[in-house]
């Protein structure tokens, strides 16, 4: 897709910036972090403006406001990377904030239940930032030489439930998972980066030494029946070339095909998988080398920027904007 020339600009008022900043800005976008003073640009400028979806469960008259200050052809989005954390709000704020549908367009990398919290809704996956998460500097070739591979199983990543609740389950997970390949004599690191913190380089070394990646649930996720959308390493760790075994995630099959896909249901099955895979190496890497050019091909966030502007052109194109 093409960056249309007009409008060229898109407001970004979260109060942090997104991963598609960089992106827009590199698809020849102009991202502006703030509100434009009256008479400032030229009318059809704004291709669009981006809130934060807390705010907005917070304050959803504010998207209302936006609305009369840019003006009906300009639609209000905001995209929701933490579902299903808003779970955790006050249930008369979330049911205030789906009831107005005050956004023009509710972004969601899991779309989990009935809330809508704008007048459409739209599957926006999370993304590999592949400027950080690449091979670097290895080949596919190099990683299917088993001979490379320090790990049979990692994982890193939060879990100090000490001090954050939500990582509670992970850390029972890894817990149990890990006495489990003890007693199998499987090699294994599991890293807390709430405790350890991990520079980039060190977390693409330790994926491409590990033979299986685990992902296991996600802080936004405490208190949901099961998980939906992809975590960001659901994309990252194919990214560098490591093969992930994931735990089951309803919107896989919206990103990969069943042969780029590893899962899991539960603690059993995972060390049945795992099992399977350190016994079956050169298919874990067909897996892993598949997701690779999948992700490479449809999952950076310069392909979330580009489905972000066709989202907004295509409301604008609806709307007569």
């Amino acid at each position: 897709m093409n960056c249309p020339a007009e409008p060229p600009i898109l407001l970004d008022l979260a109060p942090k910036p997104t991963p598609l900043n960089d992106a827009l800005a590199a698809l020849g976008v102009e991202v502006r972090r703030s509100l434009p003073a009256p008479g400032e640009l030229p009318a059809g400028a704004v291709a669009g403006c981006m809130m934060g979806f807390y705010d907005y469960v917070s304050r959803p008259w504010r998207a209302w406001k936006l609305k009369r200050v840019l003006g009906p052809g300009v639609p209000v989005i905001a995209w929701n990377r933490d579902a299903p954390g808003y779970l955790n709000k006050r249930p008369w704020r979330l049911a205030l904030a789906s009831r107005l549908e005050g956004l023009d367009i509710y972004a969601t990398h899991a779309i989990t239940d009935d809330w809508r919290f704008g007048k459409e809704v739209a599957l926006l996956h999370n993304g590999a930032n592949i400027a950080a998460y690449n091979l670097a500097g290895r080949s596919l070739e190099s990683l299917r030489d088993e001979g490379n591979y320090r790990y049979d199983v990692t994982f890193f990543g939060a879990m100090n439930a000490d001090r954050y609740k939500e990582y509670l389950p992970r850390e029972r997970f890894f817990g149990a998972l890990g006495q489990a390949l003890e007693s199998r004599g499987i090699n294994y690191r599991f890293i807390d980066t709430s405790r350890t913190p991990m520079s980039v380089a060190e977390q693409v070394e330790l994926v491409q030494t590990s033979r299986i990646n685990i992902n296991y649930g996600a802080g936004c996720e405490y208190g949901a029946p099961m998980g939906y959308g992809l975590p960001e390493r659901c994309f990252g760790i194919p990214a560098c070339g490591g093969f992930l075994l994931s735990d089951y995630r309803l919107h896989a099959a919206d990103a990969f095909a069943a042969d780029e896909w590893a899962d899991y249901t539960d603690l059993e099955q995972a060390l049945q998988r795992i099992d399977y895979y350190l016994g079956n190496f050169a298919e874990a890497r067909a897996i892993a080398e598949r997701a690779y050019r999948r992700v490479l091909a449809c999952h950076s966030y310069r392909h979330r920027a580009e489905e972000l502007l066709a989202l907004l052109a295509d409301w604008r194109r609806r709307h007569g904007a």
